[in-house]
Formats: structure tokens, sequence, C-alpha cells
């Protein structure tokens, strides 16, 4: 399920020294929707590699972007503009978490 997937890739791999922590995931109260929706932002990125078709990979980390804000803001009130930022900040590092967590699935699949 995309919602356990960012909390795995934290509890799995740690980095030293992160900043980002479960705790600090769970501190901003998302909802399934929202949790769902921003694994899904961290997944589609256009800057990996051997995407064929950038502009659609583009076009859709688009709209799961203004989607995520848009639930972000109805659900969250007055914090929708913080809660949203914090969001955003986390992306590159859950991304970088992501990258090493495909490369040690892959080197499974290399070396059984």
């Amino acid at each position: 399920m995309f919602s356990l997937c960012v909390t795995c890739l934290l509890h799995v791999l740690p980095c030293s020294g992160a900043s980002l922590t479960p705790e600090k995931l769970a501190a901003l109260r998302l909802s399934a929707d929202e949790m769902s929706l921003f694994t899904a932002v961290v997944l589609v990125s256009a800057d990996r590699s051997g995407i064929q078709d950038l502009k659609s990979v583009e076009a859709l980390q688009d709209k799961l972007i203004r989607a995520l804000r848009n639930l972000v803001m109805q659900n969250h009130g007055d914090e929708s503009a913080t809660t949203f930022t914090k969001l955003l900040l986390k992306l590159p590092e859950l991304r970088s978490l992501n990258n090493m967590h495909s490369e040690e699935l892959l080197s499974f699949k290399v070396h059984p």
C-alpha cells in the first residue's frame, strides 16, 4: 500500500544525520488520503533515469502536487500553508531514501 511506503523507508533505511524521522512525519497528522498523495508525489519524479516521456511525468507530478495542496488546504485549516510547506521540504530527503531503497532491492536481484 502506498501510504506505508514512506514510513517504511524511514524505518528501514535510516540515514546518519537524517533530519526526517517517522515521528516528524507523524506530527503533521496527515490523513490516509494525504499520506497516499504525498507518497505518490515522492515516487513520481521527473528526474529519475530512463524516463522516456519527461513531459508526461512532469504533468502527472504537477497534478499530484496540486491535489495534495488542495487536500491539505481542505483538511488543515489555518495550518494548511505551513503543513504543505513542511511536506514539500521533506521531498528531497524522501526521494533520496527512495533511491537508496531501490538500489538495495536491485542488489538483491543481482546477488541472491
